[in-house]
């Protein structure tokens, strides 16, 4: 056994991982269909109007103003019907004095018109057509460029793709944009016990869990997990899964960082890279190791799985997150009265899960072994390193996952 050193404090911890962290600045084109939830890496500068000619916002007539004044419903003005016109086509004729031509919404507007009158102000005779009230010069238009004009720029390099604008990039025609690349997690368990699910356990071995709740995490806070082969409890071994982990972004290894003889993460991280820290006085979690190799992040997770993915929640997230310029995840909280007294390890931060139901929180930790102290989880509340108990109906807030 080799015992741990001092342990950091939770913001320490955290002020560490984010001063080795770098941007991504990789850059790579996607198609509009696959942009949301990107990140762009130029401005956008709209090179045509939107929209690209004035257009008719309401189904009706397109006339000249100055021909429909003094029209009330007792006394309409009749003008003389020339053309009907639909989206997606040109008009053909100009509208002289005394005329109008029948418009779909969204049709282009004909030479000589300066409004429209809808549909619900006239009455039709043939083709003469009733006016019922004066119009207003530009009343129900869309004017050419009144969305977007040419050389506007329309977003900026580092904004978050969403729908809108996804819908923006649209509408300017392109069929493509650059992005920044989501960054690649390379994902991996070590231990002589670790076995891929699928297959069948022998006497003392366990199946993989932590590979698949990091990755799910991973995927949902803008990196690209890359499952690697489990690592056996040996330098030899530790030394090839670094090597082929060295192609990705960021390095995520779970198990081999507690105090027992074959847990070996720290030396194999200490002979290719540095160590910033090993050891966090959080609950669970505290055998947490970080540091770089070759300039990656390397992030040695404990092989409990509770313990593994709360962290991965707690300090995963928030660094991959600022690796992939992505904002802040936004944290959901609700404030709940504590179901049951809980105990709290003294002079460790505690994060507790719970689950929510009938109005209260309900504990929900067994052991940082359990994956249960998760899967059957809403969320967590935190007890501070002074603070040894919480009592039962304590309002505590639940950060939810």
């Amino acid at each position: 056994m080799r015992p741990f050193g001092d342990t950091i404090s939770l913001d320490e911890a955290r002020a560490l991982i984010g001063r080795a962290l770098k941007p991504i600045e990789r850059i790579e084109p996607v198609v509009l269909e696959a942009a949301h939830g990107r990140v762009l890496a130029q401005d956008v500068v709209a090179t045509a109007d939107v929209p690209p000619f004035s257009r008719a916002a309401m189904d009706g007539y397109a006339v000249r103003a100055a021909d429909t004044a003094g029209a009330t419903p007792a006394n309409p003005v009749v003008l003389a019907w020339i053309e009907k016109v639909f989206t997606g086509q040109m008009p053909s004729r100009t509208v002289g004095g005394g005329e109008c031509i029948e418009i779909a919404t969204g049709a282009p507007m004909p030479d000589g018109a300066d409004s429209v009158v809808m549909v619900e102000e006239t009455a039709a005779d043939g083709p003469r057509i009733q006016i019922f009230n004066a119009a207003n010069s530009g009343q129900n238009i869309g004017r050419q460029g009144a969305d977007i004009k040419t050389g506007q720029t329309v977003m900026r390099r580092g904004d978050l793709l969403n729908a809108s604008r996804v819908g923006a990039i649209a509408a300017l025609g392109l069929a493509h944009v650059d992005v920044y690349a989501q960054p690649r997690v390379a994902i991996l368990s070590t231990g002589n016990e670790i076995v891929e699910p699928g297959r069948p356990l022998q006497p003392g071995q366990i199946y993989d869990i932590n590979r698949f709740t990091v990755a799910a995490v991973v995927a949902e806070h803008g990196g690209v997990p890359i499952p690697h082969r489990t690592a056996a409890d040996t330098m030899a071994d530790l030394d090839r899964a670094l090597d082929e982990c060295l192609e990705d972004d960021v390095l995520v290894f779970s198990g081999g960082t507690s105090v027992g003889e074959r847990d070996l993460i720290l030396d194999a991280l200490g002979s290719r890279g540095e160590v910033l820290f090993h050891g966090i006085s959080v609950k669970p979690g505290k055998p947490t190791a970080f540091g770089l190799v070759n300039g990656r992040p390397f992030f040695g997770m404990p092989g409990y799985p509770s313990s593994c993915l709360l962290n991965t929640h707690i300090l995963l997230v928030p660094a991959l997150r600022l690796i992939a310029r992505l904002p802040p995840a936004a944290r959901r909280t609700v404030t709940l009265p504590l179901a049951r007294r809980v105990v709290s390890a003294k002079d460790r931060h505690q994060f507790y899960t719970v689950r929510v139901a009938d109005g209260v929180a309900i504990p929900a930790y067994k052991a940082s072994g359990d994956i249960t102290s998760m899967s059957q989880a809403d969320g967590y509340f935190e007890i501070d390193a002074a603070t040894d108990a919480v009592a039962e109906g304590t309002l505590v807030e639940v950060t939810l996952f």
